[in-house]
């Protein structure tokens, strides 16, 4: 399933959602496999994934739904970048995270109302990556809440 808007945060590995967010007894590398459960995407900088091995991209994928995407920053490598598509089994979103106009960033001090009109004026035919910068769980969630009500 293909969606017009995929919500997710910048990295899964954030220490203040070990109480709030993960199950207390859930292996550390189960982590993914839940937060893939609860979002569309995931966003990672170039520095987490382009020095990793294409057998850990592969595992990431098959860890998680034929839905969920990776959003890469671009790696400055068109070799690296062809590797990561190929492992991530076209899962993998390749962007540049300054300029891609389907990159939405948000935090928990966003204008929830900006954001949405925002979301409105680029979804249009293409799909949209919303991705927290901080991972504020509680405005992720006002996030989803609202693409829910878009019919999103």
């Amino acid at each position: 399933m293909n969606y017009a808007v995929y919500l997710g945060a910048a990295g899964w590995q954030h220490p203040v959602w070990l109480d709030a967010f993960y199950p207390e007894d859930l292996p550390e590398d189960w982590r993914l496999a839940f937060y893939n459960t609860q979002f569309r995407c995931n966003y990672l900088e170039r520095a987490a994934w382009a020095g990793l091995a294409p057998e850990i991209w592969a595992q990431w994928a098959q860890e998680t739904q034929e839905s969920f995407r990776f959003v890469l920053e671009l790696s400055g490598s068109a070799e690296i970048d062809a590797a990561a598509t190929e492992a991530f089994g076209g899962r993998a979103v390749l962007v540049d995270s300054a300029q891609d106009a389907r990159l939405l960033w948000f935090d928990a001090a966003s204008d929830l109302r900006a954001l949405v009109a925002r979301v409105r004026e680029r979804v249009a035919g293409n799909a949209v990556y919303l991705i927290s910068r901080d991972a504020d769980l509680p405005r992720m969630e006002q996030v989803r809440t609202a693409i829910e009500l878009m019919g999103l």
